[in-house]
């Protein structure tokens, strides 16, 4: 209520007097500070700014790359070239040239682990040229490829594992024939990407590299190791020398 004779009392706030938020430059007080001591305040703030621009726009990219749930590849139809396949176990090592040729499935593979993403359709074993015995499939096509995984800190994948599933082999040495290839057995294989996503060699993965006896007299060893001369196991794409890139999407 107003009472004649008495005056309204105002709260007056100066603008030196209004608070600021951290981090944040009075521009009053500034420009009463020597020329010299604002511009180093200046350059301090560019400096703040482009530093908490730089880590802004690093953390998108880490994201978006966090976030890619596809690999891609350039072409879907696929040969690999082993010159020196080799069958280890504790009775005798055949060695033997080896080639795969197939297709995935889809050119943009889901980043799901045992997903099936293609198939080996062709299996060739040059039998003249195998040392220490003999070797030859002994389930006709197709052969399962499954995806694995990767290895690499995104968005610079180096590696991909896929597994080879449903395969049979037959090991000959001394007159003796003995079947390799159980239906749990699963052989990994490690993709080596260069520089620029191509994938140029692939081998069997230490530890992951296992076939089991399926059928024999006996005298077969229980299990032998794929493994593969280093570097060797050529990738390209199907009838050309082109590689296959494979990138994140």
């Amino acid at each position: 209520m107003f009472v004649w004779g008495t005056a309204p009392r105002l709260a007056l706030r100066t603008a030196s007097a209004t608070p600021h938020a951290p981090g944040t430059i009075n521009c009053a007080r500034l420009y009463r500070l020597p020329a010299l001591t604002r511009k180093a305040s200046m350059r301090s703030s560019l400096r703040i700014g482009l530093t908490a621009l730089m880590a802004a726009m690093l953390l998108a990219s880490a994201v978006s790359a966090a976030s890619a749930r596809n690999l891609e590849v350039s072409n879907g139809v696929f040969r690999v070239t082993w010159s020196r396949m080799e069958f280890q176990s504790s009775l005798v090592t055949v060695r033997c040239q080896v080639t795969l040729e197939g297709s995935m499935h889809s050119r943009t593979i889901p980043k799901v682990q045992g997903l099936l993403i293609g198939a080996v359709t062709r299996i060739t074993i040059k039998e003249e040229s195998c040392a220490g015995g003999n070797a030859r499939p002994d389930r006709p096509p197709p052969w399962h490829v499954t995806y694995e995984g990767f290895t690499g800190r995104l968005p610079n994948i180096e590696t991909v594992r896929f597994l080879g599933q449903r395969f049979q082999f037959a090991i000959i040495a001394f007159g003796v024939t003995c079947k390799y290839g159980t239906s749990t057995d699963n052989v990994t294989n490690t993709v080596i990407l260069n520089a620029g996503g191509e994938a140029t060699t692939t081998q069997p993965l230490a530890g992951r590299n296992i076939a089991n006896l399926l059928n024999g007299p006996e005298i077969c060893p229980a299990a032998g190791t794929m493994v593969a001369g280093v570097p060797d196991g050529g990738i390209t794409v199907l009838n050309s020398t082109e590689r296959i890139r494979v990138r994140l999407i």
